[in-house]
């Protein structure tokens, strides 16, 4: 059984109080939960269908100390493939790192409700990059996607943005 971070969320708070933690075991359990790190990914994507360029960015946290980021250019993409090659590399870097609880922020709330199975995914080139981005997570332990405004990845933003720019590099 895998937790999402909610649900570890919504375990801390219940052991808190301490008569739901009558026994050593429980006791231990909270300590474990208390100790764990919280791993947070926010990525997006970028692109210009004028200059074909793309870009794709992302930073990881772990308890709000940014511990790694990445900006990428990508040639002649859409913006949701590239919002999908942001998750994508998040997901892989995040793996590599051996970061297996995170939460995950994107402002794309496409690429978000069709990875939460709320859409479904009609298009032949999304398909293929939702089915890898399904495959990595199959690799967490506990995930969970969440959708946040623009104004709230602007690091993200700005590193997919910088990434497009990589072209001439």
């Amino acid at each position: 059984m895998k937790l999402n971070n909610k649900e570890i969320d919504d375990l801390k708070n219940h052991f808190k109080d301490e008569k739901n933690r009558d026994n050593s075991e429980l006791e231990l359990f909270y300590k474990k939960l208390e100790e764990y790190n919280k791993i947070t990914l926010y990525v997006d994507g970028a692109a210009d269908l004028h200059s074909k360029t793309a870009g794709i960015g992302g930073v990881i946290y772990n308890s709000d100390e940014e511990i790694f980021s990445f900006s990428e250019y990508l040639h002649d993409s859409t913006n949701n493939e590239a919002e999908y090659g942001a998750l994508i590399a998040g997901l892989k870097y995040l793996i590599k790192l051996n970061l297996l609880n995170p939460t995950i922020y994107s402002d794309s709330e496409l690429i978000v409700k069709q990875v939460n199975g709320e859409y479904r995914v009609k298009n032949d080139r999304m398909i293929t990059l939702y089915n890898e981005v399904i495959n990595l997570l199959s690799n967490f332990k506990s995930w969970s996607l969440i959708h946040v405004l623009r104004d709230k990845n602007i690091v993200a933003d700005k590193l997919a943005n910088e990434g497009r720019k990589k072209v001439n590099i």
